[in-house]
């Protein structure tokens, strides 16, 4: 099965990781209903604040109609101010079964 694979690495500003985490759960309640979706989750790193948005899609056209939906563009907009940096990384992808 083919698919598309997003790392969304964030790293927020000091003291800026709670404020993103409590905003991206309505971000993520959302996502996991859209078409296309295969999962998406968020993880905190164990060595800095960084947060990484981990994202399964069925195809590139499921993950652009994230992109350009209400909750993913609410989303960027209340956290602009708590973010340093972002590391997003598109990749496709084919499952292997072992």
């Amino acid at each position: 099965m083919e698919f598309i694979v997003v790392l969304a690495k964030v790293y927020p500003k000091n003291g800026c990781r709670d404020s993103i985490i409590e905003i991206s759960q309505e971000l993520i309640e959302n996502t996991l209903k859209e078409d296309g979706n295969i999962d998406y989750q968020l993880l905190k790193s164990i060595n800095d604040d960084a947060l990484t948005f981990v994202e399964k899609w069925e195809t590139l056209d499921a993950l652009k109609k994230h992109m350009a939906s209400p909750h993913f563009q609410s989303f960027g907009k209340e956290t602009q101010d708590f973010v340093e940096n972002m590391d997003i990384q598109v990749i496709g992808a084919d499952e292997i079964n072992l």
